[in-house]
């Protein structure tokens, strides 16, 4: 049974009876966050902001949101293809006629995120099952048990259906952008459905952060009947999290009503921070519940820190006294 200390070493059941809980959600939410920054770089390389449509600086939601065969050859087009060092010696045709250059480089590497973004959907539905778990578990404030009860349930089955459905569209919208990609040699017909389902995905995976906000309103969830005390940092660092969460939402949300490209993409790169806010705080969860003195001392227990604390020990275990020491005994 995986319990906290508290400063008179008694120990409390925390989040049912395991801190994996809240770790496990931290560390699903760091391989998002790892697996989102390696995929941009690696399409940065290939592909700038140059050529973008609507204005846009993100070649990743560039290509989600085109619409016409124009977009795509935008973004694979030789814009900046002298200074990145690619190939331009394709043509996309249209079959009515009618052919333009584009990087093959380019191409290739938009495919190959395709393919890596499958991995990175499996990903975000664990972070966002997760989320909705814990909600439906844990989501609880004594002033008021019943209402946020209930709140905490709604708030998790809505997190887990909407991260489900956007993870789903995420995975169409992944197919039909690969199948764009191989039809370029001869455009016969409209661009393959990739805006309608990006929009999708984008509107049900706003939804889905601004439901799980629930958890961190009444953090830190399910209380202690022992009154573990709550860390003012702890819970600052929540509610924060849940504001940005809930403004997230409410401008994804938003834009995606409007299908306003560029708004869009601000509130992407505000999802990436409510990802990073709600990582550090599940990561914090333990150590800072019982406020931050004791935080510091589980912190100065890491093997890591023990270590140094004792490297400069003298021999009977106390920190040895530099010489200019006042109270230093000769």
């Amino acid at each position: 049974m995986s319990t906290v200390e508290t400063s008179n070493d008694k120990p409390l059941p925390f989040w049912g009876q395991s801190y994996w809980w809240t770790r496990s959600s931290a560390l699903v939410g760091v391989a998002a966050l790892i697996t989102g920054v390696v995929m941009t770089n690696l399409l940065a390389v290939h592909i700038g902001s140059c050529g973008l449509q609507h204005q846009l600086t993100s070649p990743t939601l560039a290509i989600e949101v085109a619409g016409t065969w124009e977009d795509v050859l935008a973004i694979v087009g030789p814009c900046e293809a002298s200074h990145c060092g690619q190939s331009k010696d394709q043509l996309g045709c249209y079959a009515t006629g009618g052919c333009k250059t584009i990087c093959p480089d380019k191409v290739a590497a938009l495919a190959f995120e395709q393919y890596l973004d499958f991995v990175f959907i499996v990903i975000y539905w664990l972070f966002f099952f997760y989320l909705g778990v814990i909600n439906w578990k844990f989501c609880y404030w004594e002033r008021f048990p019943v209402f946020t009860q209930v709140l905490g349930k709604i708030a998790g089955a809505v997190t887990v259906f909407a991260g489900s459905v956007g993870a789903l569209s995420d995975w169409r919208e992944n197919d039909h952008i690969l199948l764009a990609l191989s039809e370029l040699h001869m455009m016969a017909g409209p661009v393959p459905l990739i805006r309608d389902f990006a929009y999708t995905k984008w509107r049900f995976v706003f939804l889905a952060i601004g439901a799980a906000s629930p958890l961190f309103l009444f953090w830190p969830g399910k209380s202690n009947k022992a009154g573990l005390r709550q860390s003012a940092f702890s819970r600052v660092l929540a509610w924060a999290t849940a504001a940005l969460a809930l403004s997230t939402a409410w401008t994804g949300v938003a834009a995606c009503i409007y299908g306003n490209d560029h708004r869009l993409e601000v509130a992407t790169e505000h999802l990436t921070l409510v990802i990073l806010a709600t990582m550090l705080t599940l990561a914090t969860a333990q150590y800072w519940r019982g406020g931050t003195l004791a935080a510091l001392n589980r912190f100065a227990k890491l093997p890591i820190l023990s270590f140094l604390a004792t490297l400069f020990a003298s021999e009977d275990g106390s920190p040895q006294k530099s010489d200019t020491d006042p109270n230093r005994i000769p």
